[in-house]
């Protein structure tokens, strides 16, 4: 699978409306969203940590998730890279944070980017203007990627928080890739249990 370099180029949050803590929660849910879209299209993730980083114009946080180098179509490789932002907005909406200024904050144009990088490495082509090509295995374009993206966070949503919430609790800011199947099991387990009651 192609390397989806997860970091911010720009992790600095000087400008940021939220807190620090409010800027905490909101990367564990866009790393957590990565990790278990990822899981749900069968490539489990090795590592995802929320972590402080230093640059020239000061300190900011950004969190990093790394996969196992299992087979995933391109179509499916941008799903995972659309997923954190909406982890992220899921987020600030469900905590009442969602304004257009935080909205700005989630905004990911490094997971877009990297998603249609990688995505033509494969042969397949993520249009961000424009129709995409006529053949839907040739590519799409970026507003049906992130639109499918978006509902799969939403229908994930109770594994997206538990690995979140056990992320901002974890030493380090830091989980392995087993504790995060771990969660996700647990959690679906938990979601079918409640389909029986209808």
């Amino acid at each position: 699978m192609p390397n989806l370099d997860d970091h911010r180029a720009d992790p600095a949050l000087v400008d940021s409306p939220l807190s620090l803590d409010q800027v905490r929660a909101g990367l564990a849910h866009h790393e957590a969203a990565h990790a278990v879209v990822a899981a749900a299209l069968g490539v489990p993730c090795t590592r995802v940590r929320v972590m402080r980083v230093t640059r020239a114009d000061g300190t900011g946080w950004t969190g990093a998730t790394s996969y196992e180098n299992a087979p995933v179509s391109a179509y499916g490789l941008a799903l995972i890279a659309a997923a954190g932002e909406h982890g992220e907005l899921h987020h600030l909406a469900a905590a009442g944070l969602l304004t257009r200024a935080t909205a700005r904050t989630a905004s990911s144009t490094h997971d877009r980017d990297a998603a249609i990088n990688a995505c033509a490495s494969l042969g397949f082509t993520v249009v961000l203007d424009g129709p995409a090509p006529a053949d839907p295995d040739q590519g799409a374009t970026w507003t049906e990627v992130s639109e499918e993206a978006r509902d799969l966070v939403a229908g994930l949503w109770p594994s997206v928080t538990a690995v979140a919430t056990t992320l901002l609790s974890a030493p380090g800011y830091s989980l392995t890739g087993n504790e995060v199947s771990d969660i996700i099991a647990r959690t679906s387990n938990d979601i079918e249990g409640t389909h029986h009651d209808h």
